[in-house]
């Protein structure tokens, strides 16, 4: 069962057997969309805070996060065998590794 958690929701305490009807249950109840004690909704917020806050924010990334903007740019950890069967390993980028 899927039970409705948020106290501010009508629908409070009350279960769904399928998944699909509670996440339907979510999108409809206006308490699930504008509530801060949801964390995407939290995430919203802070987003439209970072943005309005510094316009020129880069975007929040994980350490070591590889952007998709050019793949070219990327450093690798590589290790593989050559010809001769000698391990060659090192660091740098795919032209590097080439």
């Amino acid at each position: 069962a899927y039970p409705c958690k948020l106290p501010s929701c009508p629908d409070y305490g009350k279960s769904w057997q399928l998944r699909s009807n509670f996440l339907l249950h979510l999108q409809e109840q206006e308490a699930h969309q504008t509530s801060p004690t949801t964390p995407a909704a939290r995430r919203a917020i802070e987003i439209d805070w970072r943005y309005t806050t510094d316009p020129y924010l880069s975007p929040r990334a994980a350490p070591g996060f590889r952007s998709r903007e050019d793949p070219d740019e990327h450093i690798w950890d590589y290790s593989f065998k050559d010809g001769n069967g000698k391990v060659i390993s090192g660091r740098g980028t795919k032209a590097q590794m080439e």
